[in-house]
């Protein structure tokens, strides 16, 4: 497999993880205010084992799935941007994946930090950068255009 198949196969990975994300945080917030409306008014509407997970929901602020929301579309344009080998894509994609580690520090407290989320986070964030290099995104034009031409030329000798 080469390297551009790669990098393209871990970005269709991080759109749908990402764009999934990003849709599920906006409705989740646009959702939120008539839910706890509608439980309030009918809490017998839920079996008794939901209702300590609805109430952790409704004590999330807003802001949290607003910002997580945003910040997972800056990632999918990051991707968007790498697909397209565009150092702005890495850059864009890295600055929303750590700010999402910060987002539930900053809206739920200390006790919301993931170190997996963390070490996915840097694991992606070094493999996308290796690939982005080596595919010549990081150097001058002619680096990028010679790279290109390489890889291509190594996809038509394995064809």
């Amino acid at each position: 497999m080469s390297n551009k198949t790669f990098l393209h196969v871990l970005l269709v990975i991080t759109f749908i993880f990402a764009g999934i994300s990003c849709m599920s945080n906006f409705l989740m917030s646009l959702l939120q205010p008539s839910l706890q409306q509608y439980y309030v008014a009918h809490p017998e509407v839920l079996p008794e084992q939901f209702r300590t997970a609805m109430q952790t929901y409704f004590d999330v602020p807003r802001g949290y799935f607003l910002a997580s929301g945003l910040l997972y579309l800056l990632e999918v344009i990051g991707g968007v941007l790498m697909w397209n080998l565009r150092p702005s894509g890495f850059h864009c994609y890295t600055m929303s994946r750590l700010l999402l580690i910060l987002v539930p520090l900053l809206f739920l407290g200390k006790g919301f930090l993931g170190i997996g989320d963390i070490m996915m986070a840097a694991l992606f964030i070094f493999v996308y950068w290796m690939l982005l290099k080596q595919l010549g995104a990081f150097g001058s034009k002619e680096e990028a255009v010679q790279s290109q031409e390489q890889s291509q030329e190594q996809n038509s000798d394995q064809e």
